[in-house]
């Protein structure tokens, strides 16, 4: 669990920052970061600006989005997908119609945008 965490936060997290958590026990012994906890075994949901609601929403937006779309993700692409949920539950309430035809019009530069360098 630590093993895991603390060096994935430390390769990710400026040293110094404030570090917002639920009570796991993998973030225990977490050095070189200020760490404020959400201790939801005693039904706490926020503590302070601590609160694990925006995780919790881009899961669940993910899951539907794996659940009812794509049903399957491959490892290779997975980081696509996790960069398309954070994008949608970024710009939610806007039309993403809308949205989506804006960033494809920048990106490509009204140049044709093949399959393959989209799926790379």
């Amino acid at each position: 669990e630590a093993a895991q965490l603390h060096p994935a936060i430390q390769a990710t997290v400026a040293p110094g920052s404030t570090i917002y958590t639920d009570e796991h026990r993998g973030y225990n012994g977490l050095e070189g970061y200020s760490r404020t906890v959400v201790n939801h075994s005693v039904r706490e949901y926020v503590n302070g600006m601590a609160h694990t609601n925006g995780i919790e929403s881009f899961w669940a937006l993910f899951k539907r989005g794996y659940h009812g779309v794509y049903h399957w993700m491959s490892r290779k692409h997975l980081q696509k997908y996790m960069d398309e949920s954070a994008f949608r539950l970024n710009r939610r309430g806007q039309c993403m119609n809308v949205v989506f035809a804006d960033v494809v019009e920048r990106a490509t530069d009204g140049k044709q945008l093949p399959y393959k360098k989209l799926t790379e």
